[in-house]
This record gives C-alpha cells, structure tokens and sequence, in this order.
C-alpha cells in the first residue's frame, strides 16, 4: 500500500465547508512537504465558482453530477474522493460511491460532516438524517464487494456557520437568542478550519479509518455556554433570552415543510439537537480521534475568543 493517497478529487470545494477543506488541501504544500499532492475539483456545470491558481490544482471538472458517464472521466486515477456535497444533495452520493467503486478509487470520504448519524434516536428523529443513514448503509455494501473503503467525518455543528445564520437560536440582528428547554444540553461544536484539517489528513493514513466513521470536536458547549461567551465579548450589553421547547421548534419546522419551505428541516435538527435525551455529545459516547488527524480539543478561554472573532465577523458583514 502506498503511504499516502497522492491524487486527490474534491466534490464541492465552492461550499462553506469545501472552500476550507481545499485551502487545506492546498496548504499540504507546507505540512506535508514531502508528500505533494495531486488536487482535482468537481463541480456542477452551472456553477460561477472561481477557484485559486495553484500548481497542485492539476483538473476541475465541470458537469452533470448525476451523468456517470462525466463522474467516470472525473474519477479516473483518483486515489482518494471527498464529498462536500451539500447536504441537500446527500443522496446523489449512492450514484458517487458507485461510480467511484468501479473506476478504481481507493477510498470516499462521505459528506457525513455534522451530528452523530449512528445515533439512532437522533437519527430516527429527523428525517434528512435518515438519507445519511442511506448513503453510509449504501457505501457499506459497495465497499463489501469491490476494493474501495470509506471514511466519514463526525464533527457536530459548525460552530461559525451555524452561529451567524442564526440556527441555533442566536439571531445576530435582533440580538435575540431562543433557549430551547433548559438550555444547558451539551453539543459537539467544530470550527470548519478544524474540520478541513481533519479531513485532509485521511489522505495521509491510509491504512487507517478503513470503513469507520472518525468523531472530532473543537468544543462540547450548551446554549448557555454560548450566552454566556457572547455577553463577555459582545460590547453593546446583554443579548435579550426567549424562553421556547423543542416541542415549539419542532412544531414550527414540520408547518414550514409542510408549505414547502425546506429550511423547516434545519428547525427540526435543532429541535431533536437540543432535546434531553436524544443525541447524546458523542464525546461521552465516541472515542475521538482529533490529536490523531492533527488537531486540538479546544479549552474555554479559546471558546470566547472564537465567539468574539465570530461576533467581528458579522459586524463586518454588517457594514458592507
């Protein structure tokens, strides 16, 4: 076996996750120097992304996701694929996976990236999480009978998106937070440079995570938690608390499902996230793995400077 994987495809590297896991991709130049990499990137054919001119970006491949004839060309002499798909495309993945087994890839890093899908209860729970449970079961069984493994990341919520888009309660404009229950449920939260790092070091060990689903976190934090780092460094005082249930979020997500707005799927996630008892922090429960792919549990006084960093950034965003 080759001691690493040398020729790299990244599916979706214009996504919020994908632009960081190509920037680590790209920064391998400096912390894998002896191990250079041969970096392609697939997007669709609709898509307006620029990408940076590197010497490592050796192909980006523009087409149809769902042709397999154009997956076919995109693969072939991959090593190693990861999928930063977005998680509304989760299941084009099956045709992927598929595709990649018969072309000769090694290994197919899933876009699992988020809450812990072998969780039952959450799983269960929430049904986008239920097509995550179809890709992975549906990679297994490839995987069994043909010479390519697969790898998935869990990594919780990503901690700055999910922040300034205001799904977990914390409204940066109204300076407003919805505390679901108690609010003190822990939750596994990673910043997405953290999860880039990770990621890209698979391709580094291949002789690791073979079939498995690897667990890492920056930080395991309630809402609370998150209150509390937001009123230190939050200059202009206090945010204002509204008391709501899971039952309340849930409820509000199925009625937006129901008239067709899907960002309702999010409302539910969040409302089975911070539930007693169901989806447990899976640093309890998992082992992880960070210091082995390269990165750091992070401590408190690190979880306040990420939330004034964050608090920064949306007032930037503000002003333009």
């Amino acid at each position: 076996m080759a001691d690493y994987f040398k020729n790299v495809l990244l599916i979706g590297a214009a996504g919020d996750l994908g632009q960081h896991i190509l920037t680590a991709l790209l920064e391998t130049t400096t912390t894998h120097p002896t191990q250079p990499l041969t970096i392609s990137l697939l997007t669709r054919s609709n898509s307006t992304a620029k990408f940076p001119t590197h010497p490592s970006i050796a192909h980006i491949h523009k087409g149809d996701i769902k042709d397999q004839y154009f997956l076919a060309k995109a693969f072939k002499n991959q090593d190693i694929i990861i999928s930063a798909i977005s998680p509304y495309a989760l299941l084009d993945q099956k045709l992927m996976i598929s595709v990649a087994a018969k072309i000769g890839v090694k290994r197919f890093i899933l876009g699992e990236f988020g809450m812990d899908t072998r969780d039952e209860a959450l799983t269960d729970s929430v049904r986008v999480f239920q097509q995550n449970r179809e890709v992975l079961d549906y990679a297994a069984e490839v995987c069994n009978s043909s010479s390519m493994q697969y790898s998935g990341v869990i990594c919780g919520a990503f901690l700055e998106m999910t922040l300034l888009d205001a799904e977990m309660g914390f409204d940066f404009e109204t300076r407003t937070v919805e505390i679901y229950d108690s609010g003190e449920k822990k939750i596994e939260v990673s910043k997405m440079k953290d999860v880039a790092r990770a990621t890209v070091e698979i391709c580094f060990q291949p002789g690791k995570w073979r079939g498995e689903l690897v667990y890492v976190s920056s930080f395991t934090v309630s809402q609370r938690d998150i209150l509390v780092a937001l009123d230190k460094v939050d200059e202009k005082g206090p945010w204002k608390v509204v008391e709501r249930t899971t039952e309340w979020l849930k409820n509000k997500g199925d009625k937006r499902v129901g008239e067709g707005d899907m960002m309702g799927l999010v409302d539910e996630i969040w409302a089975m996230t911070f539930r007693d008892g169901v989806g447990e922090a899976f640093s309890k429960t998992r082992r992880l793995v960070n210091e082995e792919l390269g990165i750091f549990r992070r401590g408190e006084e690190e979880f306040v400077e990420v939330i004034k960093g964050i608090v920064g950034e949306w007032e930037v965003g503000r002003k333009k």
